[in-house]
């Protein structure tokens, strides 16, 4: 059976966890396969004010669903969860191929979002209970490097790929080809699962609606939690402008290279995590924080006062702060929750991920339209100290060895 809190698993990489980490990595994946949806949408004749509204349905339904829908998820209904939204994001692939209007498009979108967080969110709900207490720094740095390595690799495949097909559509269409093995790998876990508890498993139990929302609002009660998710979404907010708007800056300042700048950036990221491995439960992971949120202001700051020659020097800086960053937070929320909690909590840091992927392009934006980059880059600095001086209260904090109240999914 699923491990529980009395019987927590010794081994990280067991069949389960790497299953679910590439479960996590294919939905990225297909998330990531709308890289070049703003063209789709020009080629469309979509009204260039509106495409925005059309992209941001897809993270805006998936934020909304993180905060009132996660309450319902737990290891029992995780693979459910997951089989339902590799079902909506295969269907709605293929309805790029139909969907050619603004509303069509819009709802197509909302659709898409909804199925990515059955997907994303059934997983990390299960991923939790395969994770050994004392390894959950290192559990989340291997989990994000999935993530990472789905940035990395779609663009370039899709775009090898585009020659070869009439249109974006129909590359969306195709990639949903890779959304099959998730489903093997769904359906595996859930047999192993199964056979270990010796019988058949009963059928998963909602949890009943007050209850699941008395779970809710247990966990944002706690200072510690409440202050992780908001930490996690000022992390978010911090990479997702620089993702959005370090381009501009460097077209404006005649820098050059846009991908040598985030090809070191994503190296340093993903070294950290395989490297460090361990050390991120070895080492304080608030401390950490403290430390990451300080390197990711002075990053800002360096593009600030930028000296030429020294680009792929701050790209380092900010993959040394955001490498670390990620795992601590997720670590420490790990650390915080009692294991019945770990699935809800988990899942709020997932909606920490996409209100702070929503919000950074959005505030940055209009930070730079009033006050040009170097404002952007002074306010994100301030933003990252700000989340250090926070990361210092959490370090004076220990987490609980047994939890007060727990709530069961």
């Amino acid at each position: 059976m699923i491990p529980q809190a009395d019987a927590p698993p010794r081994k990280l990489l067991t069949f389960e966890f790497v299953g679910l980490c590439l479960v996590a990595l294919l939905a990225v994946a297909n998330a990531t396969t709308y890289y070049n949806l703003f063209g789709h949408l020009a080629s469309l004749g979509i009204a260039p004010g509106l495409r925005g509204l059309v992209v941001g349905a897809y993270a805006l339904t998936a934020m909304v669903l993180y905060l009132v829908a996660s309450p319902f998820l737990s290891p029992r209904t995780g693979p459910r969860a997951q089989l339902a939204g590799i079902a909506i994001l295969v269907v709605g692939g293929f309805g790029y191929l139909v969907a050619r209007s603004f509303w069509s498009l819009l709802a197509l979108r909302a659709f898409c979002g909804a199925g990515q967080f059955l997907m994303g969110a059934g997983a990390m709900a299960q991923l939790v209970a395969f994770i050994p207490a004392e390894r959950s720094g290192q559990a989340f740095g291997l989990y994000s490097v999935a993530i990472l390595v789905a940035y990395g690799v779609v663009p370039g495949a899709m775009d090898a790929l585009a020659p070869h097909l009439p249109s974006a559509a129909h590359g969306y269409a195709a990639a949903t080809a890779a959304l099959l093995p998730a489903a093997w790998i769904v359906l595996r876990i859930r047999a192993r699962t199964r056979a270990r508890a010796g019988a058949p498993a009963a059928a998963p139990r909602p949890a009943p609606r007050a209850h699941a929302w008395a779970g809710l609002r247990a966990s944002l009660r706690q200072p510690s939690v409440a202050l992780l998710v908001l930490l996690n979404t000022a992390y978010f907010m911090n990479w997702s402008s620089l993702y959005f708007l370090y381009k501009g800056f460097a077209e404006q300042g005649r820098l050059g290279n846009v991908g040598g700048f985030f090809t070191v950036l994503t190296a340093v990221m993903i070294a950290i995590r395989l490297v460090a491995g361990r050390l991120f439960d070895r080492i304080a992971k608030a401390r950490l924080m403290v430390a990451s949120f300080a390197v990711i202001a002075t990053a800002h700051l360096a593009l600030r006062q930028l000296p030429a020659g020294t680009v792929p020097l701050v790209g380092a800086l900010f993959g040394l702060g955001l490498g670390a960053g990620y795992p601590a937070l997720n670590g420490l929320m790990f650390d915080f929750s009692p294991p019945a909690a770990r699935p809800l909590n988990a899942n709020l840091m997932s909606f920490a991920v996409q209100a702070g992927s929503f919000l950074g392009p959005s505030v940055g934006g209009l930070v730079v339209a009033r006050h040009g980059y170097p404002g952007y880059f002074l306010a994100a600095a301030g933003l990252a100290l700000a989340s250090s001086a926070a990361s210092a209260v959490l370090a004076r904090r220990r987490a609980p060895a047994r939890p007060a109240e727990s709530f069961e999914g």
